[in-house]
């Protein structure tokens, strides 16, 4: 016999031993062991049928965006049946990249366009390739472009917000941009360099020389933006990651950005997808254990999330950060040990045994 039927036979029997299938209420986990490119890999699946009783929305754990923890701690810290890893970050900060939407209010804009999963007021599930759109207006005469909020995406030619929710400073710049640091409505102080972001205010980010000779301490600010394409602004929860996976029942992987390393390199992965009848699909692939688990390229899980069933699935925040917590227990083998940190996670209620 030849040894790739014979690791087959050992896994499936370590899958059976050790791997387990529960349910609870609309809740159900499963894990088991794929082969993608002939390869094992250990795929731990969550399963999620909506109704009353089940809520599933993104969380921080804490007001400042920058605080990382492992998906254990923010799984445990809000008593949820279960919880995987979200968003892409920034590792030096800790700051979310891509869209972030909890009870109705935007944190963080989006980055590149990429896909954003995003939940609606009456429980209805959008996958969108996401942009935004606002101005801001200093003074009486001058407009500005908003390009973004709470995100260290810049242009010659508008301006970023930045709230005390992304840290304590805004990203450092060269000196052919401004800091302008508003409080109270109104311009403070204007730096060519980071600053500290106050919490009773904001801190605008832009070229300088659309600002240049132009505007003073004390005048009034005020800024709006929203996010593209429409329907976004009954979005109640969302998070950010990407490429797409499965689109409208297809295979489709957007590069969004993206390197070919990044989508052809077998790596741990998490994804989150819905099928057709709306139930949630959340997935992760471990890796990097040669002849145990190896992961999967992302060609390799898009095809895992279609033949779960997903009608829409979107690549999320994988490597090290990868794993799933499910009633308390990570039931995954990420590569850091307890899992590594990270900004947020998508977290699991049934409500009902949480109230």
């Amino acid at each position: 016999m030849s040894e790739a039927p014979i690791l087959r036979v050992l896994f499936a029997f370590f899958i059976c031993f050790f791997g387990y299938l529960s349910a609870e209420a609309d809740v159900r986990h499963v894990k088991t062991i794929k082969w993608p490119g002939n390869k094992p890999a250990i795929v731990n699946i969550i399963t999620v049928t909506p109704g009353k009783n089940v809520l599933i929305k993104p969380t921080y754990g804490d007001y400042s965006l920058s605080s990382v923890k492992n998906v254990k701690e923010f799984v445990n810290g809000e008593n949820a049946t279960a919880g995987v890893n979200a968003s892409f970050f920034k590792p030096d900060i800790g700051a979310p990249l891509g869209v972030s939407i909890i009870d109705n209010e935007i944190l963080t804009g989006p980055i590149y366009n990429r896909v954003v999963f995003g939940i609606t007021r009456d429980n209805r599930f959008l996958m969108d390739k996401v942009d935004i759109a606002g101005y801001i207006k200093i003074g009486k005469d001058l407009d500005l472009n908003l390009i973004n909020y709470n995100q260290p995406v810049f242009s010659g030619f508008g301006y970023t917000v930045f709230t005390d929710r992304w840290g304590e400073k805004t990203p450092d710049t060269s000196e052919d941009f401004c800091h302008v640091v508003v409080i109270n409505k109104k311009i403070e102080l204007i730096k060519q360099s980071s600053v500290s972001i106050p919490k009773e205010g904001y801190v605008l980010v832009g070229p300088r020389w659309l600002i240049k000779g132009r505007v003073n301490k004390g005048e009034r600010v005020s800024y709006n933006f929203r996010l593209l394409p429409l329907g976004w602004d009954r979005v109640k929860y969302a998070i950010g990651g990407g490429p797409y996976l499965v689109k409208n029942g297809q295979v489709f992987i957007d590069r969004q950005r993206f390197t070919d390393k990044f989508l052809w390199k077998k790596e741990p992965r998490t994804a989150i997808g819905y099928t057709k009848d709306d139930k949630i699909i959340i997935v992760t692939v471990d890796g990097r254990k040669k002849g145990v688990t190896e992961g999967a390229t992302l060609p390799e899980l898009a095809e895992i999330m279609l033949e779960l069933g997903c009608y829409n699935a979107m690549n999320l925040d994988g490597g090290s950060s990868t794993q799933m917590v499910y009633n308390g227990k990570l039931v995954n083998l990420p590569t850091v040990e307890g899992g590594g940190k990270v900004t947020n996670a998508l977290l699991v209620f049934v409500k009902n045994q949480h109230e």
